[in-house]
């Protein structure tokens, strides 16, 4: 029988049954974190280029730049953004927009190391989009 360590030695099975009770946010959360942790091993056990490739893929936007950009778009829908407020949501985007293509540029890179298509690798490291 698999054991999981949490604080205490814990029965997958009875893993398996606290997960059955989480709501839909957290199992979702959950899910995200398992992700992480299994990609983190992954980046691991890779060659150092490929690693740092596959860290900087998988780095998010900050959270303060998507939350406020998420606010701008909102005020944008709402027709309550300013002129100075819409310059703003247009560097942003912008900011954003070059850290997508960066993260592209790496995916396509660690891609061509692995010898590999970035349908493959992105399913190999469950890479989901930012």
């Amino acid at each position: 029988m698999s054991q999981i360590t949490v604080q205490t030695q814990l029965p997958f099975e009875q893993l398996i049954q606290t997960v059955e009770q989480l709501d839909s946010a957290e199992l979702e959360q959950l899910i995200a974190q398992a992700i992480r942790v299994q990609t983190k091993r992954k980046i691991l056990s890779l060659p150092s280029e490929q690693s740092l490739l596959l860290q900087q893929i998988t780095q998010c936007i900050p959270t303060h730049l998507q939350e406020r950009y998420d606010l701008l778009i909102g005020k944008r829908q709402d027709n309550t953004l300013t002129d100075e407020e819409y310059q703003e949501l247009i560097n942003l985007g912008e900011h954003i927009e070059a850290i997508d293509v960066k993260r592209l540029e790496n995916l396509s890179e660690l891609a061509k190391l692995r010898q590999t298509s970035l349908n493959e690798l992105i399913q190999e490291f469950q890479l989901q989009p930012q």
